[in-house]
């Protein structure tokens, strides 16, 4: 039985976590936080603080667990490490957002423990790469999803209470529908939507490119 030092090393490509698998708008794998608690500038600073100390520390840590240990403890340990830094997270987070932050996006933070980077990601991707390479890979993932986070609470802020943080921006719009959950899937749903088109257009235009490339050297 092959393990995960057996496989074939792959090369770190940040851009895969930021947009062609991006864990909120590509992949959907922790869109709740997102949908649910990224409501104004605020809460989605607070949850996108939280997720980067978490994410970034526990792969960093967890990347030392022997890989003969057996995987299903392996797995709790990882989720063990992102418990303990929490807190820390937490408290990170309060000094530099404030109390009323962390307390928008509630519920949403502790969601962040048991996140896909953490506990699948590191044994499917992560440790195929050297530490360094593992890292680089990682911020990929992380901005990837900070990016669909602020956009989201962004997007939020403005068309319910007209402003990006503190900054006040009059748009025209009111729709407080978006503050629920609900409002939540519909941002996220044409984000998603949007940066799938984007996408598959520049991979059309690539691969259109490498036709004429080839159909040049004939």
């Amino acid at each position: 039985m092959k393990t995960i030092s057996d496989k074939p090393k792959i090369k770190a490509r940040p851009s895969d976590g930021f947009v062609r698998q991006n864990i909120v708008l590509m992949s959907g794998l922790l869109t709740g936080p997102v949908i649910a608690g990224a409501k104004d500038f605020e809460s989605a600073a607070a949850i996108s603080i939280v997720f980067v100390i978490i994410t970034f520390f526990s792969v960093a840590f967890c990347r030392l667990v022997p890989r003969k240990l057996v995987y299903t403890l392996r797995i709790i340990l990882y989720a063990i490490v992102a418990s303990a830094l929490y807190i820390p997270a937490v408290l990170a987070c309060e000094y530099l957002m404030g109390e009323e932050a962390v307390l928008r996006a509630g519920i949403y933070l502790p969601v962040l423990v048991v996140n896909h980077v953490i506990l699948s990601k590191t044994e499917t991707r992560f440790f195929q790469l050297s530490y360094g390479q593992m890292l680089i890979d990682t911020a990929g993932y992380i901005g990837g999803f900070v990016c669909a986070c602020f956009a989201t609470g962004i997007i939020r802020d403005l068309l319910v209470n007209a402003r990006i943080g503190m900054i006040e921006i009059e748009t025209g719009f009111d729709v407080p529908a978006l503050e629920t959950t609900f409002g939540g899937f519909i941002v996220v749903g044409v984000l998603a939507g949007l940066c799938r088109a984007l996408y598959n257009r520049s991979q059309n235009q690539r691969n259109q490119n490498r036709l004429n490339q080839k159909k040049e050297q004939e």
